[in-house]
C-alpha cells in the first residue's frame, strides 16, 4: 500500500478550506493557460490521483484518461463520476499506451513522487501526437510552499511529502526530453501569509508582475513534441 492509498479518502479535503480553493485556483488558472486544452480534443491525465484535472479536461470536452498508480485514489475518482471517464491503474513510467495517442498529456504534481521523473517524461512525450503539448505542473522548490511541504516530509513519516522531491526550473529542463516551449510561475502568496481569498489574489497579481522563479510556489512547464531535443 502506496502513501497516497492511505490518504485517498481525505486528500480532497485541503481543497475545500479557503487556502486550499484559492491555491487550486491558482494552479488550474496556470495550468489551463499552458495546456490551452480544446475540445474533441484526446488528453491523458498523469499521476492523476482523485480526478480533478481529469473531470476538469472532461467537462471541457476532451476525451480524457487519468491514469494513477494508486488504486485507492483511482476508486475515490470514480465515485465521483458516471462511469463514461475512464481511470487506470498504470505506472507513468511504463504507459499502456501506443505512441501518437494524444493531444495532451498532463500531470500536475506528479513528478515530485516519481521514482524515474525522466522517464515519466519520457513516457509522456511519446504517447503525445506530433506537435502535441507535455504540460507539467511543479511544486516550485524555490518557493515557500516546497518548503512547508519538505518540513511536513522529514517530520511526519507518514505525509505523501516523505521522500517527495521538488524541482527548480533549470531541473526540470535537465529531465525534459526536448527543449520547453514556455514557462509560467504563480503561487506567490506563502501558506503564512494567506487571510482571505480575496486579499490573497490581490496580493499574488501584485508580485506577478516580475514572472520570475523567484517566490514563486508553482511553475507549469509545456514541451511540444517536434521540438529539439536538449
Amino acid at each position: 500500500m502506496t502513501l497516497f492509498d492511505q490518504k485517498a479518502e481525505s486528500y480532497d479535503d485541503f481543497c475545500r478550506t479557503p487556502l486550499g480553493h484559492f491555491v487550486d485556483a491558482v494552479e488550474r488558472r496556470l495550468i489551463g493557460a499552458m495546456a490551452r486544452p480544446r475540445s474533441g480534443e484526446s488528453a491523458i491525465d498523469l499521476g492523476c490521483g482523485t480526478g480533478s484535472y481529469t473531470y476538469w479536461l472532461h467537462k471541457l470536452g476532451l476525451s480524457v484518461t487519468g491514469v494513477d498508480l494508486s488504486e485507492k485514489m483511482l476508486e475515490v475518482a470514480r465515485r465521483k463520476g458516471d462511469g463514461r471517464v475512464p481511470f487506470m491503474r498504470a505506472d507513468v513510467t511504463h504507459l499502456p499506451f501506443p505512441p501518437d495517442s494524444f493531444d495532451l498529456a498532463l500531470a500536475n504534481a506528479t513528478l515530485e513522487f516519481v521514482a524515474d521523473p525522466k522517464a515519466a517524461l519520457r513516457e509522456a512525450y511519446r504517447v503525445v501526437k506530433p506537435g502535441g503539448r507535455v504540460v507539467v505542473g511543479f511544486i516550485a522548490k524555490l518557493g515557500p510552499w516546497a518548503e512547508q511541504y519538505s518540513k511536513r516530509g522529514r517530520e511526519d513519516a507518514t505525509s505523501v511529502y516523505h521522500g517527495a522531491r521538488f524541482f527548480s526550473y533549470e531541473e526540470a529542463v535537465e529531465i525534459g526530453p526536448c527543449i520547453p516551449e514556455q514557462v509560467r510561475f504563480g503561487l506567490y502568496v506563502s501558506p503564512r501569509e494567506f487571510t482571505d481569498e480575496a486579499s490573497a489574489w490581490s496580493l499574488e497579481m501584485r508580485r506577478r508582475v516580475s514572472q520570475d522563479e523567484a517566490g514563486a510556489g508553482f511553475m507549469v512547464v509545456r514541451w511540444r513534441k517536434g521540438t529539439l531535443p536538449v
